[in-house]
């Protein structure tokens, strides 16, 4: 589900937006949070960094190959919840972030999960609802800004939705790329007659 947007090669720059899914990108993600947030928000470390990052998913967006953007995501039962989602100040003039949201909607339908929801900083709302979003409860307040939270229903296709008894070879390929064979369908082409062979055996085969 990777996703690289061009157009005319002479000046407009190459989109790519994916899941997280090295150290490296992982540090991106914290780097371009800690930049904006803790850079441009003054939010304090212990806030930003809250225990939650190692139970979610990263997203990136990337400009040229530059990391431009993140977002996480974590996983609640019926709903998949948006947050810490950032641009650089040199890319917001990109028009970005809806594009980021869409994909970020679309990856949270695929793997089946009914609704999207977040917490909006206020300045933000009206985007929000333009992009399908409602808005839900009370507001509230936390690390000096006025949120509200929104929610966005996610058309799910049961048919295609993962379920225990989606093929097993699909539901081991990385999670933004089901739809992709994998690198452990690859391996099947060596069979399953010596499991414990030695490596150097294996690559052999």
């Amino acid at each position: 589900m990777t996703v690289q947007a061009t157009t005319a090669p002479s000046n407009r720059p190459v989109i790519t937006i994916k899941l997280a899914s090295t150290s490296d990108e992982l540090m991106q993600c914290y780097m371009l949070r800690a930049a904006v947030f803790m850079g441009e928000q003054a939010c304090p470390y212990w806030e930003e960094y809250d225990g939650n990052d190692y139970s979610a998913s990263h997203l990136m967006l990337y400009v040229d190959g530059e990391p431009a953007a993140s977002m996480r995501v974590r996983w609640f039962s019926g709903f998949a919840k948006l947050e810490r989602a950032v641009i650089l100040k040199r890319y917001r003039s990109y028009g970005l972030f809806i594009p980021f949201v869409q994909w970020a909607k679309e990856f949270c339908r695929k793997k089946g999960y009914p609704k999207a929801y977040l917490h909006g900083q206020r300045r933000l709302w009206e985007i929000f609802e333009r992009d399908g979003f409602r808005r839900v409860g009370e507001i509230f307040h936390f690390s000096d800004h006025e949120y509200g939270a929104f929610v966005c229903d996610l058309e799910v296709d049961e048919k295609t939705q993962p379920t225990v008894l989606t093929d097993p070879m699909v539901l081991n390929r990385p999670e933004d790329r089901l739809d992709m064979k994998g690198i452990l369908e690859e391996s099947m082409d060596r069979g399953a007659s010596n499991p414990h062979a030695e490596w150097t055996e294996r690559r052999a085969s």
